[in-house]
């Protein structure tokens, strides 16, 4: 009784406290909604955009997909997943925190793996891309490459410790082969226009996300709180201004910890995923709190083996420009999948 309570009152209290800011304090909030619009505009659609189309592109073609004897052993030994699954572990360590979300409801979707293995995917398919840890944390507000990739060492290596976790709780249901819906084949025009319609929702979802913590952030920091619950509540709404606030308070370890757990921004932007896929919210936040803590400890075993210093700073300048930047690595890795399209959808050639 007192739970059904609290899930009423704990939504009419956020949007009573949100009202009271509009009401008190517009010019905050409108700040806050033209910063969020400028970030979309000005890096989020030009790096992330183009970056979920061509993965859409490369799922429904089915030749992004990485195939193979050994892939398939990994998988099945570290997390007890498919082959498919290899490359959406791969895409969201390297492409950022919506994608390995979106390419496992995708899988899902085309019937290529499992409720439980989809509902276990995305519990630990979410990674920053390096790009924003290693250049913008590392050397853009710690002034150190290596500090950025002690950083994205520990949560990629977190990720995967909880990946091995959870295959503990995969029940061993089978694909049924008859079942299995094979990659789109009525046209490469077809699939790339599907590709860009999903990428073009999912974008409208992660901007409209954006620009509302980015208000909701403004108002934090404008509002009359003690500096400690500020930290806190920008740590826990969104992992760019948790990491700006904290870099001059807290350890590299916390840090780790904060970006393993992303923020609800990001958790808010793969909300439709999860809910495709099966995935409770109360199991994915303590997944999350598991792969903060594991991130926290890796980290802190890292900087004994391989030490280093680090100048903070308290200013976010640059920071946020680099969250959804495309790496090299994510190039890269994207190169090898157009290759992959190349050799699949060339037509055979006559023998006269």
């Amino acid at each position: 009784m007192q739970m059904i309570r609290f899930r009423k009152i704990l939504p009419l209290t956020l949007a009573g406290l949100l009202c009271v800011c509009l009401f008190t304090m517009p010019h905050v909030c409108t700040a806050g909604v033209k910063e969020g619009i400028l970030l979309c505009g000005t890096t989020i659609l030009p790096s992330l955009f183009p970056f979920m189309a061509i993965s859409g592109f490369l799922l429904e073609t089915g030749s992004g997909l990485l195939r193979g004897k050994w892939v398939t052993r990994i998988t099945k030994r570290l997390f007890r997943l498919p082959g498919e699954s290899a490359s959406v572990i791969l895409m969201a360590m390297i492409g950022g925190f919506p994608i390995g979300a979106k390419m496992t409801a995708q899988l899902l979707e085309s019937r290529r793996i499992t409720q439980n293995q989809a509902m276990r995917m995305c519990l630990f398919c979410i990674n920053a891309g390096p790009a924003f840890v290693i250049s913008a944390v590392g050397y853009s507000l710690f002034k150190s490459v290596r500090a950025g990739v002690i950083l994205y060492s520990s949560m990629c290596l977190a990720a995967l410790l909880c990946g091995m976790l959870c295959s503990f709780f995969d029940d061993g249901t089978p694909i049924p082969i008859e079942k299995t819906r094979a990659p789109s084949h009525d046209g490469t025009a077809a699939s790339l226009v599907r590709a860009v319609h999903g990428a073009t929702d999912a974008m409208l979802n992660i901007c409209a996300w954006i620009i509302l913590f980015t208000c909701i952030g403004a108002c934090v920091d404008h509002a009359p709180l003690p500096e400690n619950v500020k930290l806190l509540l920008h740590c826990v709404l969104e992992v760019t201004d948790g990491v700006s606030a904290a870099a001059y308070r807290l350890p590299l370890p916390a840090i780790a910890a904060i970006l393993s757990f992303s923020g609800l921004s990001v958790h808010c932007q793969i909300m439709q995923y999860l809910q495709v896929c099966g995935v409770k919210l109360a199991h994915f936040w303590a997944c999350r709190g598991v792969c903060a803590a594991l991130s926290c400890a890796v980290c802190a075993m890292l900087l004994r083996i391989f030490p280093c210093e680090v100048t903070a700073f308290a200013s976010s300048g640059g920071l946020v420009g680099m969250t959804y930047s495309v790496s090299i690595p994510s190039f890269a890795a994207l190169m090898l999948m157009s290759i992959l399209l190349i050799l699949e959808v060339e037509p055979p050639k006559k023998v006269w």
